[in-house]
């Protein structure tokens, strides 16, 4: 699977309902990288994680009846205070995973992208895609 529309694509045709959730263009500055000038000095990382609930709708106005988008940014926080990762596709495996672990979420995709790499304004990164 290679794009969260694909996999959002794959429910729908299966007949299923669906619903997302995400957040995007969130920034942090994380310790990553292979070269040495990379090891101690944290480089800025957007994130943007996209999440689908099969069959989830709202059956009551009440955060209690819902998966709390809040719990994007608690997975990130968790997976940015674990060991540090050399690599975006590990750090990027970390976080799809956590974001995976609800029972009420079937697929999720997670960009990680270090924005100052390039000289110019191009950016580098990294995304995966996972359907349960």
């Amino acid at each position: 699977m290679t794009s969260h529309s694909e996999a959002l694509i794959r429910m729908l045709e299966a007949g299923k309902a669906a619903s997302s959730l995400f957040m995007e263009g969130v920034v942090r500055d994380v310790d990553i990288g292979i070269h040495p000038h990379e090891i101690g000095s944290p480089q800025r990382i957007r994130f943007d994680i996209h999440v689908i609930l099969e069959d989830a709708e709202a059956t009551g106005d009440s955060i209690d009846k819902v998966l709390d988008y809040e719990y994007l940014t608690a997975s990130l926080d968790r997976v940015l205070e674990m060991e540090r990762p050399a690599l975006l596709e590990t750090l990027s495996t970390r976080i799809i995973d956590e974001v995976l672990a609800p029972a009420e979420v079937s697929a999720a995709s997670v960009s990680a992208t270090k924005l100052d790499v390039l000289d110019d304004d191009g950016r580098l990164g990294c995304t995966l895609t996972r359907v349960k």
